[in-house]
């Protein structure tokens, strides 16, 4: 599976009301001939040791993409914190790169580059600019820091990213590996 020394899990997020593409499970839509997650799992799958999915319909479908399949605990959606939250106990190593499956575009030395950045750092995530993505490397024992902010209802990934001890990696020049695609126009223009 992995091409490099440290062994990596990873938690793709695919568990999203879906409310900017009218309520579809977003890593199912059709793009460029297959389902979005299909395109994130071929990039990570070379980086990381197991793939944990992060859903919360459709799970029977999911399951054809990993065995491990995980809902959050609550009914109602709290965000990708709470799909981190619920995933975690399930990775099977202690560093776990976290991705949305709506990133088709994903680069191949992805893992490499967040590693090499991170040292001591709790979280080291991927930024264009000074935005943070959709896509970092945590320590798995940061389970007990997010349970505790979901408790306290905050559930902002990017404010509990900066809560801790972070270190951002740019990759401006590779600003279009992290195209996610949120609407479905956006989806349905570049299926071609």
């Amino acid at each position: 599976m992995k091409e490099h020394a440290e062994a990596v899990s990873c938690i793709i997020l695919a568990g999203g009301e879906g409310k900017r593409v009218a309520g579809s499970d977003k890593g199912l839509l059709d793009y460029q001939g297959k389902p979005l997650i299909e395109h994130v799992i071929s990039t990570v799958k070379k980086q990381v040791n197991d793939i944990v999915i992060s859903a919360n319909r459709n799970l029977n479908t999911y399951k054809k993409y990993s065995d491990c399949v995980i809902s959050d605990s609550a009914s109602d959606y709290h965000g990708p914190l709470a799909g981190i939250a619920a995933c975690l106990p399930h990775c099977r190593q202690q560093q776990v790169l976290v991705v949305a499956c709506d990133m088709p575009a994903l680069p191949g030395d992805l893992v490499k580059r967040l590693e090499q950045n991170k040292s001591a750092h709790a979280i080291s995530i991927a930024s264009i600019g000074k935005h943070h993505q959709m896509a970092l490397l945590v320590d798995k024992n940061q389970s007990t820091i997010i349970q505790q902010r979901l408790d306290d209802k905050k559930l902002s990934l990017i404010q509990w990213v900066e809560s801790v001890s972070h270190v951002s990696v740019n990759f401006d020049e590779r600003a279009d590996a992290f195209l996610n695609l949120n609407h479905l126009p956006e989806i349905r223009n570049k299926r071609s």
